[in-house]
């Protein structure tokens, strides 16, 4: 007859196989994290590229308010019988003003993306707390 106690592995070779699997989950849990951490940074990056080229197309449009200052009302004010001078302004300002607010438009609406995201590995915590719980549970049922 055999030994049922025999087969059973020694502390010395659990102590052994706990370290190594605690090991294992510690370096996957890394590597998680950085994933997560890599893909959120991406996506912030992605915003803050959209508000700089926001940025810039309003910035553009400003330009083009400024020369539009100065041919609108050429055009329009003359042809209502305005002073020349006046009249050099409004179209082009119209066009700016078109410009500035796509630029602005497109500025809102990556910095309302960016309040929506967050940088922290949301996914690689939650795993942790698991863990956690899982080792907590598992310590307080053991004999």
């Amino acid at each position: 007859m055999t030994n049922p106690e025999s087969h059973q592995p020694s502390i010395g070779t659990l102590l052994r196989d706990l370290r190594d699997e605690t090991s294992t989950l510690l370096r996957q849990e890394v590597a998680l994290a950085k994933a997560e951490l890599k893909e959120n940074t991406s996506r912030m990056t992605s915003h803050a590229v959209q508000i700089a080229i926001g940025g810039f197309v309003s910035y553009a449009g400003v330009i083009v308010l400024l020369i539009g200052v100065g041919l609108l009302l050429s055009s329009l004010f003359v042809r209502w019988g305005m002073d020349r001078d006046l009249a050099q302004w409004l179209a082009p300002a119209l066009v700016g003003l078109i410009v500035a607010a796509i630029g602005g438009g497109m500025v809102a609406r990556a910095k309302k993306a960016m309040t929506h995201d967050d940088i922290a590995p949301k996914q690689t915590l939650e795993t942790l707390r698991e863990n956690k719980n899982w080792a907590q549970s598992k310590l307080q049922h053991s004999p």
